[in-house]
């Protein structure tokens, strides 16, 4: 089997790129920048296609050509999930490929339109898919991808002081999926029997409030190091601090205010979900928080 994994030098890409060659799959990477790979792991692959901006036609027509599946780990702005990706997808609908995965990895960001400005391009892109293709995506919901609150995003957690914030309930749990469990979720998902039948995919690896977080990363480091919580406010002050971002920035800026998003909306469980196919796809072990912790000591 044949996979492409676009935008494979993202923190998603690179997992799901490792554990299918892990599992004996070819690989085809598309990026702008191989350079940005690991080492070792570009020498593995069948093949790179450059893509020299996001609407390059020329180079994702290339991508798709003789793959068996796609697997789109596209950063989820809008530019390239409205554009790049419809332009993949209608790519990869000319090449004959059935199986297409989307990026998509969140809450379940069909609910509660209007609340969230990225959540709307991932919907509008799934119906636009629904509308005008005869690929039937896969779409799969994670809940947050724990490198990113843990390793990339210093208001959730700071890696220096070894701090969880949050607003609103201490004992509140958020849904958690790693990188690495995506990855292997991913390809459960696409070497199904009815992978070409796409849908929606509800998973998680763990769930955690900022309490949990701390006995687990203090249980990681087994005294080498301790954690700490800090509150920064109730909710409602969360959603005075969003509706001042909206107010101040223009939609185009939405990275302004989107952390406020989620600090409001997920202790609302506006867009929550059950993640009741973990039982189905029962092959992959689920990581836990200590897991997690353990599996990276820089955090």
């Amino acid at each position: 089997m044949l996979i492409l994994v676009a935008g494979i030098t993202g923190f998603v890409g690179i997992p799901v790129a490792k554990a299918a060659l892990e599992r004996g799959y070819q690989v085809r990477g598309l990026a702008r920048n191989p350079d940005r790979l690991p080492k070792g792991l570009l020498e593995r692959l069948e093949s790179f296609e450059t893509l020299t901006g996001p609407h390059d036609i020329a180079a994702l027509e290339r991508a798709v050509a003789g793959v068996d599946a796609v697997v789109s780990t596209i950063s989820a702005t809008p530019e390239l999930i409205m554009e790049t990706q419809v332009l993949l997808l209608k790519a990869a609908e000319r090449a004959g490929v059935k199986i297409f995965h989307a990026s998509s990895w969140n809450l379940d960001w069909r609910r509660s339109p209007g609340t969230h400005e990225v959540y709307a391009s991932l919907a509008h892109f799934a119906h636009h898919a629904s509308m005008t293709s005869t690929i039937k995506p896969i779409y799969m919901f994670t809940g947050a991808i724990a490198e990113w609150y843990f390793v990339r995003s210093a208001k959730d957690w700071d890696r220096e002081t070894k701090t969880a914030f949050y607003h609103g309930d201490s004992k509140f749990k958020t849904r958690y999926t790693t990188a690495d469990d995506i990855a292997n979720y991913v390809l459960e998902a696409i070497t199904a029997p009815d992978a070409a039948e796409g849908g929606y995919i509800r998973l998680q690896s763990f769930e955690a409030s900022p309490e949990d977080v701390v006995e687990a990363y203090n249980a990681a480091r087994e005294g080498r190091a301790k954690a700490t919580h800090k509150r920064l406010g109730s909710v409602e002050d969360a959603k005075a601090k969003l509706d001042e971002g909206r107010a101040k920035y223009t939609k185009a800026e939405w990275w302004n205010y989107a952390w406020y998003i989620y600090q409001y909306h997920i202790p609302l469980c506006t867009w929550d979900y059950e993640p009741v196919d973990v039982a189905r796809f029962s092959n992959v072990k689920q990581t836990s928080l200590e897991e997690f912790f353990r599996q990276n000591p820089d955090v």
